[in-house]
């Protein structure tokens, strides 16, 4: 298949393929699906329409059934749906037997329901086995994503026994990244690069050189975790055992790569109050009304509440309507720093970069930074309202506005709002995460509407305060 995938290369295949698809030119798509990558099918496939889709697939199916599974694990939700809803159910069934276990289980998890069980009743029995028994494993965990086709040999058995039976081997085997060492009862005992296999004495058992202390992890470890130490350690593979450390398969980097980005994924759908379910449903207006909702709700409460309050400091300063002026700075600021400092703490504790040691040192550090940017905003928003209030006075000649003290109240307020925004985005996903709420659900909505309350009740709070000082 042609390797070299540039723009120009991209834009001639989508016109060939779409030509050829609406031709209905059987032969001529399989000739150019042959020549093509699995991964560049499956960016092409989004520009045809659903029945060209389908047209092409079912060539796929018919004549490169290993590529059709590769393409399919590589589109985005919505269209990997679309295609399966409208593929017959042998048809996906043998696409099962011709792709990886984990593969596999990501594909049937996909399938709505009635299709799953048509798939699942007529897949080969070996595959069946197999599949169900990763299905049995939580979403989201290392037993729902790990490969069973690895290698692991016993730890009596010599070097040069063990290249022998790699040999033998590698046509047969996918991942041949790591060279795992069970003992008699397929306990995990440790692991072995090829490149130090190859370089130990061929008279040296596996056990006599297997590294110990594998970085390993449990079938119901949390996928995100499973990313975390690949990352960590630079690992290609990362082995997985059961509640009695037998070895029951193993995490690869494909895989990881795919978790750090469905991960990144859910978090800033979850930051900006949706779920990444809109992308397999985005053709269904109100169930995506639904996905949204519950958190626009919550804004709705949280801003009334905001104008309930607005209305209540209404009642002291009736007379003081230029105050109004600064009110969106004063939310604004304090949302939008709360929303930054709250996605970097996210991140950070997604991906590692904020350890348990490192929680105070964190907050300390956006503290220290909120102060700093309050007091360069506050400055400029001061000196704002002073100069606006000079030169354009809506409060006509009958009310004498004190400026240093206006000045002083929107400067104050922006300062205490923008440094408690900091404080707040920071510490509310880690109070989240500390309770066990994903602390994705903490950004966003959430922080900007809460800062907005905030902001309000510190700025119209400090202008009742001051209110005999600013009108006189």
């Amino acid at each position: 298949m042609e390797p070299n995938y540039t723009p120009r290369r991209a834009e001639l295949l989508g016109a060939t393929l779409r030509r050829f698809a609406r031709r209905g030119a059987r032969g001529h798509i399989a000739k150019l699906l042959a020549k093509t990558r699995p991964e560049d099918v499956a960016i092409q496939l989004r520009g045809l329409t659903p029945s060209e889709q389908l047209r092409v697939f079912g060539v796929l199916i018919a004549d490169f059934p290993e590529s059709a599974g590769e393409v399919l694990t590589e589109l985005e939700p919505d269209l990997r749906l679309t295609i399966l809803e409208g593929t017959e159910a042998p048809a996906i069934a043998g696409l099962l037997e011709h792709m990886p276990v984990d593969d596999a289980v990501a594909l049937v998890d996909d399938l709505p329901d009635d299709l799953q069980e048509q798939v699942l009743a007529i897949v080969d029995v070996r595959q069946l086995a197999e599949v169900q028994e990763h299905l049995t494993y939580d979403d989201e965990t290392a037993g729902r994503i790990m490969d069973s086709d690895y290698l692991a040999l016993n730890e009596a058995t010599t070097v040069g026994e063990a290249v022998s039976t790699i040999n033998e081997l590698a046509a047969e085997t996918e991942n041949l990244l790591y060279l795992y060492v069970v003992d008699g009862d397929g306990h995990l005992v440790g692991v072995s690069s090829l490149r130090q296999l190859l370089l130990s004495p061929r008279s040296s058992t596996l056990g006599e050189i297997a590294t110990r202390g594998t970085i390993k992890v449990h079938t119901d470890t949390d996928q995100e975790e499973v990313a975390q130490l690949a990352a960590r350690y630079d690992l290609l593979a990362i082995p997985v055992t059961d509640s009695s450390n037998h070895l029951v398969g193993i995490v690869t980097v494909d895989d990881i790569i795919d978790v750090f980005k469905e991960e990144a994924t859910e978090d800033f759908f979850k930051m900006v109050g949706t779920s990444d379910d809109e992308l397999v449903y985005q053709d269904r207006s109100f169930k995506v009304a639904g996905f949204r909702l519950p958190w626009l709700l919550i804004n709705l409460v949280g801003l009334g509440f905001a104008g309930i309050l607005v209305e209540r400091f209404q009642v002291n300063l009736r007379e003081a309507l230029f105050l109004l002026t600064f009110v969106p700075v004063v939310m604004g600021m304090g949302g939008n720093l709360g929303s930054q400092t709250s996605t970097i703490a996210v991140r950070g504790l997604a991906t590692g970069r904020i350890a348990h040691g490192q929680r105070k040192q964190f907050l300390w550090q956006q503290i220290k930074v909120g102060a700093i940017l309050g007091l360069a905003c506050a400055t400029l928003a001061a000196a704002a309202a002073v100069l606006l209030e000079t030169v354009f006075d809506p409060s006509g000649a009958e009310l004498s506005i004190s400026l240093a003290h206006y000045g002083a109240v929107v400067g104050v307020s922006l300062f205490l709002a923008i440094l408690l925004a900091s404080l707040n985005g920071a510490l509310i996903p880690l109070v989240f995460e500390r309770i066990g709420v994903d602390p994705a659900v903490a950004a966003g909505p959430l922080v900007t509407t809460t800062m907005d309350i905030t902001g309000i009740v510190i700025y119209f709070g400090l202008a009742s305060l001051l209110i005999d000082k600013l009108i006189h």
